[in-house]
């Protein structure tokens, strides 16, 4: 379990590398940055959607609503956490606006990455019925 939570930071480390290698300009890689986190965004909603739906289909047989209270505490948590934690690293870079926003992109990028791969490893199978 140790190593699969030292590889996580290293597959979201991959993907803003791919911005980072053949891009010329500071605008160039926040374009790149832009459709990484757009592309990442998507399949977060995904898996979120996706694990939100089976909380409420397991809410539906059991009745125990605790579960889907928590995921959708822990969704809002992870939001601010993203936020604030990104937002220190955009402020810290001003008032270099693209340095700046290259930084926020790329911590938001890593949080979407590692959240999407914790999503991924949720084991959770709702019980038969």
């Amino acid at each position: 379990m140790k190593s699969l939570v030292l590889i996580l930071p290293l597959l979201a480390f991959k993907v803003v590398a791919n911005c980072d290698e053949g891009q010329s300009t500071p605008k160039a890689r926040l374009s790149c940055l832009d459709q990484q986190l757009e592309q990442s965004q998507r399949e977060l909603t995904s898996w979120e959607n996706n694990l939100q739906f089976k909380l409420e289909q397991h809410v539906k047989t059991t009745g125990r609503k605790d579960s889907l209270q928590g995921f959708t505490k822990s969704r809002q948590l992870f939001q601010n956490f993203q936020e604030q934690d990104c937002r220190w690293q955009y402020q810290l870079r001003l008032p270099e606006s693209q340095q700046a926003a290259i930084a926020y992109k790329t911590c938001q990028l890593r949080h979407v990455q590692q959240r999407i791969d914790q999503l991924k490893q949720s084991d959770f199978q709702p019980e038969k019925s």
